[in-house]
């Protein structure tokens, strides 16, 4: 019973990790993001080049997922293995122990079914219907949020050259450029793993350059309050910083 309940929790608590964090649209700080800025600085103390700017988005976005992965298998697997005679051998018939009860999970939430096992009788086969319904989830919408998340690094990528180009004293800069920051920091707020996306080039470098080219604007300054963990501009930009 305690394997069962430690199982249940881990999955309700990875599982609300990763609901809040791709469909929140709120920043919350589950162990999603705490493992997000423990990876960034774990870059940061690496050799800088143009390598390791172009790779820590996609490094951190991958461990993101393993960490969802792993946990949501780890806890059903707990959960199966807690049922004495739950999950079986199929060719034997045999009772399996905790890592056959992991596979058991691993091919449930892959949606590629029971592997080797199966289950013992129907309420463990409707176990096991939750267990690839919670798989079916976290598949689509990771789909769905890593899309996102570069979306939205592309649209600040686009909106710093944007800046280049176009400044407060220009008739567009209330028209097309306001807007367009305030659409970026919205959208950093539902997928804020943006930020932690890097790039060769300085002048594209998200967080820093979002303080250092619209610090010089009141109205686009209003607007930047509202950035995920915003306060003093430059003491956030900081946070992001691989090349101090």
């Amino acid at each position: 019973m305690l394997l069962i309940c430690l199982g249940a929790v881990m999955t309700f608590y990875v599982s609300t990790d990763f609901l809040f964090t791709t469909i929140g649209a709120t920043p919350r700080r589950f162990v999603t993001h705490r493992l997000a800025q423990g990876a960034y600085a774990a870059f940061g103390k690496l050799p800088d080049g143009a390598m390791r700017h172009a790779s820590v988005g996609p490094v951190i976005m991958s461990l993101v997922a393993l960490w969802w992965v792993v946990g949501i298998c780890l806890g059903w697997g707990m959960i199966f293995a807690g049922f004495s005679d739950g999950v079986r051998l199929s060719a034997s018939g045999e009772p399996v122990a905790f890592p056959g009860a992991l596979s058991h999970a691993g091919h449930l939430l892959s949606t590629l079914g029971g592997g080797i096992t199966e289950a013992s009788s129907v309420p463990y086969a409707l176990l096991g219907v939750a267990c690839a319904v919670n798989g079916m989830v976290v598949l689509t919408l990771s789909v769905s949020f890593v899309l996102s998340t570069t979306q939205t690094v592309t649209q600040g990528r686009g909106l710093l050259l944007l800046r280049e180009t176009i400044g407060p004293d220009d008739p567009e800069w209330r028209s097309t450029v306001l807007p367009a920051l305030a659409t970026l920091v919205a959208q950093l707020n539902t997928a804020p793993l943006a930020l932690y996306y890097s790039h060769p080039e300085p002048r594209l470098r998200l967080p820093r350059q979002l303080a250092k080219r619209f610090a010089d604007d009141p109205e686009a300054l209003r607007i930047l309050r509202d950035l995920p963990g915003g306060g003093d501009l430059d003491a956030w930009a900081a946070q992001y910083r691989l090349s101090k």
